[in-house]
Parts: structure tokens; sequence; C-alpha cells
């Protein structure tokens, strides 16, 4: 399709599209001077923008199980998810990028929760994190709780618990 197709098929200015494309922003392909694009392209472009768009989420529990649930709730309602079972695993993975919303059991092997906690906001400041515990009132989530603003969601829960917190972080980031 021509430049003019592509931005009425995405409902986007001409000029919009042109400029995505010049600067590779937008998968297309230069013949004889002008941009065409493919509609299954453009089409798989969009899904992953969506995606990309929703946001990155960490899920740390050692519990494989936990965090089978929480992917499929996650992934389900468009987020991308890495899933992680130990605090080491989660600090290597906030060193090499920033996560919108961290997942975090506070009962792990090796690191527990709470030290997880203080790395995982030493390394990113703006770090987001929901303690995923079945500790409500225990010591450790009362110690957790002391190192800033932080969701709380009480193990078992339902998906539609972890669909608020998403909501909610949302919305906030907005």
């Amino acid at each position: 399709m021509t430049t003019k197709e592509a931005a009425t098929y995405l409902k986007l200015n001409y000029m919009t599209v042109y400029k995505l494309a010049q600067r590779g922003k937008i998968p297309a392909t230069k013949v004889g001077g002008n941009w065409r694009f493919k509609k299954e392209i453009l089409d798989d472009w969009i899904a992953r923008e969506a995606v990309a768009a929703r946001g990155d989420i960490l899920v740390v529990d050692d519990d494989p199980r936990v965090r089978e649930v929480l992917e499929e709730v996650i992934s389900a309602q468009g987020y991308k998810v890495v899933a992680v079972g130990s605090g080491e695993a989660a600090l290597e993975k906030v060193e090499k990028r920033h996560y919108d919303l961290i997942f975090l059991d506070l009962v792990l092997p090796g690191i527990n929760g709470v030290e997880a906690l203080a790395a995982i906001k030493e390394k990113d400041k703006k770090a987001v994190v929901a303690i995923v515990t079945g500790y409500g009132d225990d010591p450790i989530a009362m110690e957790a709780m002391a190192q800033g603003p932080l969701l709380l969601i009480r193990k078992p829960f339902k998906a539609e618990d972890i669909r608020e917190v998403l909501h909610v972080v949302i919305r906030a980031r907005r």
C-alpha cells in the first residue's frame, strides 16, 4: 500500500506516516522514491507497539505455580512479562532495564524479598513494587512496607486483584 493508504489504514496524518517511515520507526520499504507498506507487517507492528505501550512487568516468586498464574493474568492484559524465581535473578533483570511494575514475593531463597526490595530501590529509584505475600501481618511484611510506598497483595489472590493493581499503576503513570 502507498503512504496515503497506510495513513488511512492507521488513521494517522499522511506526513506523520511519511516521517515515521523516513526515520525507520514504522516498517516500510522505499520503492522508486516512494514508501510502500504491507498490511500484514503493519498489523504485526501495531500488535508489538500495543504490548510495548502497555509496559513491562517483572514477576519475582520462587513458586512456579504462582509465577505461571501471574504471567497468564498479566500477559492477558497486554503487558510484557518477565518472570524469575529468586531475588538474585530479579536484581540481574533490574540492573539491565527498568520495569513499569515489579510483583515481588517476600519469602525467597537466598536474598529474601526485603533485601531484594532494598537493592531494587537502590538500582531503580522509580521502581513501583507490589509485594505478593501470604504473610500480610508478619514482621517481614512490615519491614518491607517501611521501605516506602508499596502495593500489597495477599496470597491467595484472585486474578481480579492483579488486574486492579495493573489498573492502579497505569492510572498513576498517566
